[in-house]
């Protein structure tokens, strides 16, 4: 399979990328799983509800975003950015909500170190 328009090398090169994200995606959606548990073991204020709902969102989005790029056989570039610009966008909000309940609580089971790596493989 040559990949729409790509040659062998640029493919491959492609395919190593999108393995890598498929991979971060998935560690993330782990780490925001744990994340938004401990969020329902806090007593709620807004910076909870906010984190839970980040994360809830990032689940969401990563789970997608893992399952269109795992499609191998899928050639359309623009569907492909589209969903990985959302999903670091959505892994950022959760970042920052993470990152504020860190801030209050140290002990807080944060996935900020997981959206920076899935930031890092994916953009």
């Amino acid at each position: 399979m040559s990949g729409g328009g790509f040659g062998a090398s640029e493919f491959n090169v492609l395919s190593a990328r999108t393995a890598a994200c498929v991979a971060a995606c998935d560690a993330l959606i782990a780490a925001s799983e744990d994340c938004a548990d401990a969020c329902l073991a806090q007593s709620g204020d807004g910076d909870v509800t906010a984190c839970f709902l980040a994360d809830l969102d990032c689940i969401e989005i990563c789970t997608s975003t893992s399952r269109v790029l795992s499609w191998h056989t899928r050639t359309d570039g623009t569907t492909a950015a589209s969903m990985l610009d959302t999903c670091v966008e959505a892994c950022n909000a959760s970042s920052i909500a993470c990152e504020r309940m860190l801030q209050q609580r140290p002990d807080w089971t944060s996935c900020a170190p997981e959206c920076r790596r899935l930031t890092d493989a994916c953009a």
